[in-house]
């Protein structure tokens, strides 16, 4: 059921739509410096975590924290994901945030296709390279960083593949919640920067859905 749930991920409609930025009482750091496990997303104004997130503890006080060599958590949900990254401090991503974290432009059409450049490239990050059949393409979840290229000049890692990403921002209806990324089910032209959508019900927790957090540099 797992992998059949990855490869649903994986084949989902990506198309356009409008988002909502995060609650305003949201946590924001005191200062423009970014904590060490984040790199900083000058110009708009925020930090993003360098590798995809692993929840650590139990319970409502579990937190985040960066999955580098680890297994960041899967088949989460968005309420999971938002409290995890509140109660380390932070809080998920925008959009628009991890979109120029991902492309390194702020123009919706513009910037690098993929996190590390122009040119897919296969095998560079944790996506199915012909297939969304996860079993056919023998992917499946890695560690954070272990596919070292798949990493932005800025030294963000997996924002393509391995897990889709929950974002902040909602669908204009506010009952769905955006991914973006793509998953290790995903086929590769579905798990680039370009300014697409994918919006879920926030409670679903399918093999392939994860999260980053991001805080607000001041």
């Amino acid at each position: 059921m797992g992998l059949l749930r990855a490869a649903l991920f994986g084949a989902l409609a990506w198309s356009a739509g409008c988002g909502s930025g995060p609650d305003a009482d949201a946590p924001r750091l005191a200062s423009a410096t970014c904590p060490p496990r984040m790199a900083h997303l000058a110009p708009v104004g925020a930090c993003i975590d360098r590798y995809e997130a692993v929840i650590d503890g139990e319970g409502r006080a579990a937190a985040a924290e960066p999955a580098a060599g680890r297994l960041p958590s899967n088949a989460v949900s968005w309420p999971t994901a938002e409290r995890a990254c509140r109660n380390a401090g932070f809080r998920l991503c925008t959009s628009r945030e991890w979109r120029y974290a991902c492309s390194g432009s702020l123009d919706a059409e513009g910037g690098r296709s993929y996190p590390y450049g122009d040119e897919a490239e296969p095998a560079r990050c944790n996506v199915a390279e012909t297939s969304t059949d996860v079993e056919l393409a023998g992917r499946r979840l890695a560690p954070g960083g272990a596919f070292e290229r798949c990493v932005t000049a800025e030294g963000v890692h997996d924002l393509s593949g391995n897990v889709g990403e929950w974002l902040a921002d909602a669908d204009p209806t506010r009952t769905l919640r955006e991914l973006r990324g793509g998953s290790y089910g995903s086929y590769q032209a579905s798990a680039g920067c370009a300014d697409t959508h994918a919006f879920q019900p926030p409670d679903i927790e399918y093999d392939g859905v994860g999260f980053r957090c991001c805080a607000d540099a001041r």
